[in-house]
């Protein structure tokens, strides 16, 4: 196998083997690590100690990630006529995008033909409202403006779009065409490695990006590490950072977020360890406003599997409690918005699904109480409830409310008067505390009774190393950082506190391929090519 060719032997196995293995959503305690990190906030930022280099590759473009940002800016530059080497941590490429479903695009002709005649200019006016005019409006005129022209880039090198879907108020979602027992993302990634291998794209699998190297004020390249721990010296006047943001390196969201709550499930890929952010700051990069944005999305029951039933039952709108045994949001918010709740669950220390004998057979046998994504839509029977709720260890059954509590180490009395005053509520179709909708609430009162622990679930974190349009890297005085770029979650600047995904369904995933191909025509203009 060629050095230059993207290995299919790795990427299609191993991904989707990778995908099946990040689905299910086993939360991290991180009690101890929280307290240490906000106390010593300054060691989330320490880069690991590389030695000398004993290697050398050149090229005019290093990137770091070869995920869907890595890949996507890999085939921009090829066709610009650059030379691009990617740097991949793992052994095959996809990175988190192998569980994405699809992304946002307007003006597309997909949005054309199915009839949406929402503009960019209306677009971009609604996404900067909803995130309360945080984000960098030059970044979304240059990237929603290129959504079309990046749909039709994509289905050129061999992507497949299934449909355009309305998620909120528009349709904007172009999902992916998932090919045999693929997934879509990985079925969109497939894709990508091919048009990669075609365009003899040059991989270094197991390589992963370390310190950048500097000359002067300008990039010089930078120093990576094999896995057999050689340090390679990789001489380049671009650099483009995709390493996919910090969801995994949980000492570092903790240090950067608000994020309050004990028990988070990270969705993806492992391996964003915050590499490019850390990289950038120790060059002198300045960070985007939104440097602690994370794209929540809710509830997770511990163990759960995703799409299947224990996860569909996660996002039901039951009774949910922090541990104080008080509800903290409307319940049924999730169908509609579930990045909100995610921020709600977000400030609990510990969180809590509560429901019913009534609730798992009214599921199983007369249909789920709310929509949960594509995988089933409300009203819809799904069999299988009881035995996967049953078979997670973060959920408990028990024949009375105080037995709830003992197996949780709730307070009894405090969860009695909650579930009470919540059937109380159901019963008289008003819910005074937080609005819910009267055919949203079910009253929890047929044994026996289940108390699950939930995570608050996250896809991936958007903020980051700040970027202008171009996505040229900017320092502290707002200068740009000459052949320095950051694209996809290790750029900033797009989002306010949540993901818009009322407003821009998919919004991160595009965001991913179309930065990789700002970035990559911004740098030819840098190199003359």
């Amino acid at each position: 196998m060629s050095v230059t060719s993207l290995s299919r032997r790795t990427f299609v196995a191993a991904a989707v083997a990778s995908a099946a293995a990040a689905t299910a959503f086993n939360a991290v305690r991180t009690q101890d690590a929280q307290a240490k990190i906000i106390a010593e906030t300054g060691s989330a930022w320490d880069l690991e100690d590389v030695g000398e280099p004993t290697e050398s590759l050149a090229c005019d473009v290093a990137i770091l990630g070869g995920g869907g940002t890595g890949l996507a800016a890999a085939c921009q530059a090829k066709q610009l006529g650059l030379k691009p080497i990617v740097f991949e941590k793992f052994a095959f490429t996809g990175g988190s995008f192998v569980g994405v479903e699809g992304s946002f695009g307007v003006e597309t002709h997909w949005t054309k033909e199915a009839g949406e005649t929402q503009t960019v200019a209306e677009a971009i006016a609604s996404c900067m409202d909803y995130h309360h005019w945080v984000p960098n409006h030059d970044m979304y005129k240059a990237f929603f403006g290129k959504t079309g022209e990046t749909v039709e880039w994509l289905e050129d090198l061999g992507v497949e779009f299934d449909h355009v879907q309305k998620y909120g108020d528009h349709a904007a979602w172009h999902i992916f065409k998932r090919n045999l027992d693929m997934g879509p993302g990985v079925s969109f990634m497939d894709s990508m490695a091919k048009a990669a291998e075609k365009l003899e794209v040059q991989i270094e699998y197991e390589c992963p990006g370390k310190k950048l190297v500097m000359d002067g004020d300008k990039v010089a390249g930078v120093l990576c590490v094999r896995a057999d721990g050689t340090v390679v010296k990789v001489e380049a006047p671009v650099v483009l950072l995709a390493t996919g943001g910090y969801a995994n390196n949980l000492d570092f969201l903790y240090a950067v977020s608000e994020t309050h709550n004990e028990l988070l499930a990270p969705q993806g890929m492992s391996g964003r360890d915050a590499d490019g952010i850390k990289m950038a700051k120790a060059v002198g990069a300045d960070m985007a406003e939104g440097l602690g944005t994370v794209m929540w999305c809710g509830p997770v029951m511990v163990g759960s599997t995703w799409a299947q039933p224990d996860y569909i039952a996660s996002t039901q709108p039951v009774l949910w409690v922090n541990e104080k045994c008080e509800r903290f949001v409307n319940e049924d918010k999730w169908e509609n918005d579930f990045a909100r709740v995610g921020i709600a669950q977000r400030n609990q220390t510990r969180t809590y699904s509560i429901f019913c004998k009534g609730d798992l057979d009214a599921w199983e046998n007369e249909g789920v109480y709310g929509t949960c994504f594509s995988f089933v839509a409300a009203g819809t029977p799904m069999q299988g409830f009881t035995q996967a709720v049953e078979a997670l260890d973060s959920v408990h059954k028990a024949d009375s409310i105080a037995e709830l509590a003992e197996a949780v180490g709730l307070d009894a009395d405090a969860l009695q008067a909650t579930v009470e005053q919540y059937n109380k509520y159901c019963a008289d179709g008003v819910d005074p505390d937080f609005a819910k909708a009267p055919e949203k609430m079910h009253a929890i009162d047929t044994p026996p009774y289940y108390i699950a622990e939930i995570a608050d679930g996250y896809y991936c974190t958007v903020g980051g190393v700040k970027v202008d349009a171009d996505c040229e890297v900017l320092d502290m005085d707002g200068a740009v950082i000459p052949g320095l770029y950051a694209g996809g979650c290790d750029a900033g600047g797009l989002y306010g506190d949540a993901y818009d995904v009322n407003k821009a369904p998919g919004s991160q995933s595009s965001w991913a391929c179309n930065s990789g191909r700002i970035a990559m025509q911004a740098a030819a203009a840098y190199l003359g090519k």
